[in-house]
Parts: C-alpha cells; sequence; structure tokens
C-alpha cells in the first residue's frame, strides 16, 4: 500500500465521516474526530520522504486551539494522529532496509 494514497484515502474518509455526523447523526465529538483526521493527515505529504505542509499544520494549530478554547480537544487529537500516523507507520513498513 502507497502512504499517499492511504493519506488522500483518510482524508476523504475524514470528509465523509464530517458529512455523516453533521447531516445524518449529528454528534460533536464524531465532527472534532472527522476534522481532526482530515486536517491531521493533509499536514504531512509523500514524495520520495514525508515532509510537513505548513498551510495545513498551522490550520491544525489553529484549530486546535480553537478545540481547546471552545470544543472536544481529545478526539480532534485523536484524528490527528491517526491521520498523520497511520499513513507515516506505512512508510516505515514499506522503506527498503539500508
Amino acid at each position: 500500500m502507497d502512504p499517499g494514497r492511504l493519506s488522500q484515502s483518510l482524508a476523504l474518509l475524514g470528509v465523509a465521516a464530517y458529512a455523516y455526523f453533521l447531516f445524518l447523526r449529528p454528534h460533536q465529538e464524531g465532527m472534532a474526530l472527522a476534522v481532526g483526521l482530515f486536517v491531521g493527515t493533509m499536514g504531512v505529504a509523500y514524495g520520495e520522504r514525508p515532509f510537513p505542509v505548513p498551510f495545513f499544520v498551522g490550520l491544525y494549530a489553529l484549530l486546535f486551539l480553537l478545540q481547546l478554547l471552545f470544543g472536544h480537544p481529545i478526539p480532534f487529537l485523536a484524528g490527528g494522529a491517526l491521520g498523520v500516523g497511520l499513513p507515516y507507520l506505512v512508510y516505515r513498513l514499506r522503506k527498503p532496509a539500508r
């Protein structure tokens, strides 16, 4: 599995989960998890090596501050950890041994 494709899939899953938790089953924690998943997975791009995307890293920091003050920071952090961690784990597992 390619980490870039997994990252794109997780971003689309975050958007779909946000729509689900907004329109079909309104749930604040679910929306926070979905937004964290989307922005977290878009914060790291995968080419030859993973590198941070400054716009999405800044957006994640701003949204985390807002979640910390007015929302649900734990689901937001969990979504961000999944969004960054799963593709990076796939990248590390696919990296050839030296």
